[in-house]
């Protein structure tokens, strides 16, 4: 027991140092994004966070972030209740699996992504419509990928949000009895949660190193 209990300790603590280092690449992004927001006046900036365009994957220390924003955060829990509602709206839509697949984001809130600035993913910061990616954004995908090789071993997976969404807060509850609960395919979720029906060898599930996710496919 207290050997489980210094592994679980042990994997806290560099989770807690992954989630402060990750945190630091996005501020240097979204220093970049709010100065080219203000160079792009009118434009609809959240295009890219629907269907068509929006084809977004995370990686797990992502969702990680972005679960416990929503934990930490008590306006963030009052509208857990209505990205549920949108997260069950998209799952029947996609394919379970670490494909790009269109989807409407549920963490974008009329014309608000509730977790711009607390913790947007690497890639929605990185987006530069019509460009190509910033030297800096590609340096922050290369150390992205190296925190989650850290924390995860080199076997997790990218997946589209919604994907991950459903596994951070599968079983998530509205209130005793409602009829939200469980509703988003909650199932019991280690470190990283294992994926559902693969059986491919570890040799073909190897992701390929420090390789940039982008919106649109190859």
């Amino acid at each position: 027991m207290r050997s489980r209990y210094k592994v679980r300790s042990s994997f806290h603590r560099r989770e807690v140092e992954a989630l402060t280092k990750l945190a630091e690449l996005r501020a240097g992004l979204l220093s970049q994004v709010e100065a080219a927001s203000r160079h792009r006046p009118g434009r609809n900036a959240h295009r890219c966070c629907q269907r068509p365009l929006n084809q977004m994957r995370i990686s797990p220390l992502e969702a990680r972030a972005i679960e416990l924003t929503f934990r930490s955060d008590p306006e963030l829990r009052r509208k857990l209740a209505r990205v549920l509602d949108r997260l069950e709206a998209e799952l029947p839509l996609l394919a379970s699996n670490t494909e790009r697949q269109s989807f409407n984001c549920p963490l974008l809130e009329g014309t608000r992504c509730l977790v711009h600035a607390a913790a947007k993913p690497i890639g929605c910061l990185a987006w530069n419509p019509g460009k190509d990616y910033t030297k800096r954004a590609w340096e922050a995908f290369a150390a992205r990928d190296d925190l989650n090789d850290a924390l995860h071993g080199t076997d997790w997976k990218l997946r589209v949000i919604p994907l991950w969404l459903k596994r951070v807060f599968g079983g998530q509850t509205r209130a005793p009895g409602s009829r939200h609960r469980d509703r988003v395919g909650g199932r019991p979720k280690g470190r990283v949660a294992r994926r559902e029906g693969e059986s491919r060898s570890r040799a073909s599930r190897r992701r390929q190193p420090h390789k940039p996710e982008r919106r649109f496919g190859p």
